[in-house]
């Protein structure tokens, strides 16, 4: 798997949470699901331990900080990660571990891309699932289920 594509399901996992990251904690893992918020909450563990290490003055740390206070700030994160799948073997292992822990179920809608009335179920009671808007790409309408029946 590429970099980009790494950093892609990273981002992509990490945005049902981050918005829980700064205050309310596991207390909303019910919202999102709690499989979700846990591989959600592993995968950014992971990274602000690794951009903790960037000798730059905590600038990478910063971001991460920034990230979670506002999700719309998600480029620098997004290229700093990009940088250290490209260049730390180890720490890209580590999150493809955590990213491929369970099913995947992702749709990347970009450019002008409509992306509505779907339906997602998993009912291995663990996975992740996601939708990943960019560009002009509408997302309205859809439905994503983690349950055990």
């Amino acid at each position: 798997m590429d970099a980009a594509t790494l950093t892609n399901q990273v981002m992509t996992a990490l945005a049902p949470i981050v918005p829980y990251l700064s205050s309310a904690g596991t207390a909303i893992a019910g919202k999102v699901g709690e499989d979700v918020y846990q591989q959600g909450k592993k995968l950014y563990e992971a990274i602000r331990t690794r951009f903790a290490k960037e000798p730059d003055g905590g600038k990478a740390s910063k971001a991460l900080q920034a990230f979670v206070d506002d999700p719309d700030v998600s480029g620098a994160v997004e290229i700093k990660l990009q940088r250290l799948i490209q260049s730390d073997p180890a720490f890209a292992d580590t999150l493809r571990q955590i990213i491929h822990a369970g099913p995947q179920q992702v749709i990347d809608a970009t450019d002008a891309a409509t992306v509505r009335k779907n339906t997602m179920k998993n009912m291995q009671r663990h996975g992740f699932q996601g939708i990943r808007a960019s560009g002009e790409a509408l997302v309205e309408e859809n439905e994503q289920t983690i349950c055990d029946e």
